[in-house]
């Protein structure tokens, strides 16, 4: 009876030493272990205490990155905004940062210019009927070809009037996507947002409306004060045709409005 008790609370151990190590395996897995973290973090540090020391960097500790077998830790300065970026660490060393497209890029900048435009557009926008809930974000118009604009800077303060072309999409909270209401949307946006010295080279706008989604892209400041834009959002409206998921697509004529209006549009066609 005692040698039984003994070979059953051995087996219980067997049993209990798998399922920790069955455990402790899959969170290596996704977590990484303390050890490799702590030497990812040490060789980080001494990686940028090296490769950038006048920026002044503070390190967040790495995380395991399961699916590429690595950590990566963020760095970020302590006296400029724009200045933060990845580094990624793997097979005992570090392998590469983001630092060349992120800060010098200026990816950073670009988009916190994009969204403190955003915040400052959205109020705004929210006094125009259809739009109190409006949710709309501001776009760098053309990113591969500003991303390096000389005009501008790392840390640079924003302003209205940036020195780069910005584009708006508006997003409507389930307002009717009728022409003639979009029409009167971007109408009212467009001199709400003048009047406020908001200046954009292209609008869209995103709705979605009981079973229809639509999405608007391109419309250009002159097409909205030509007093036609109704007659362009029809045009390009009926340049459109559904495939058999319900989705708009360019027709055969796609070449006419590629430069110009691009409308999408989606119905649930479930009955």
């Amino acid at each position: 009876m005692k040698k039984k008790n003994i070979i059953l609370r051995t087996l219980t151990i067997l049993i209990a030493a798998t399922l920790i190590g069955t455990v402790l395996y899959v969170i290596n897995g996704f977590k990484g272990n303390p050890l490799s973290a702590a030497l990812a973090d040490r060789a980080i540090q001494a990686y940028v205490e090296e490769t950038y020391p006048e920026l002044e960097l503070e390190l967040e500790k790495s995380h395991y990155n399961f699916k590429f077998n690595e950590y990566v830790a963020r760095a970020s300065s302590r006296t400029s905004v724009d200045t933060h970026f990845a580094i990624y660490y793997s097979d005992g060393k570090v392998q590469w940062d983001d630092y060349d497209s992120y800060v010098l890029g200026k990816y950073n900048t670009l988009t916190r210019l994009e969204k403190e435009y955003g915040e400052l557009v959205v109020p705004i926008l929210s006094e125009i009927e259809g739009l109190e809930n409006n949710d709309s974000n501001v776009q760098v118009e053309k990113w591969e070809d500003e991303k390096n604009n000389d005009d501008i800077d790392i840390d640079m303060q924003f302003s209205r009037d940036l020195p780069i072309d910005m584009n708006i999409m508006i997003r409507a909270d389930r307002i009717d996507p009728s022409i003639k209401r979009l029409t009167d949307i971007l109408e009212k946006a467009h001199k709400a947002l003048l009047d406020n010295e908001c200046v954009f080279s292209s609008y869209g706008i995103f709705s979605e409306y009981e079973d229809k989604l639509i999405m608007i892209h391109g419309v250009k400041p002159s097409d909205i004060e030509s007093g036609e834009l109704e007659q362009r959002l029809l045009q390009a409206y009926q340049g459109r045709v559904h495939n058999e998921d319900g989705v708009a697509e360019n027709s055969k004529d796609r070449t006419e409005f590629e430069e110009g209006i691009r409308i999408t549009l989606k119905e649930d066609k479930t009955d």
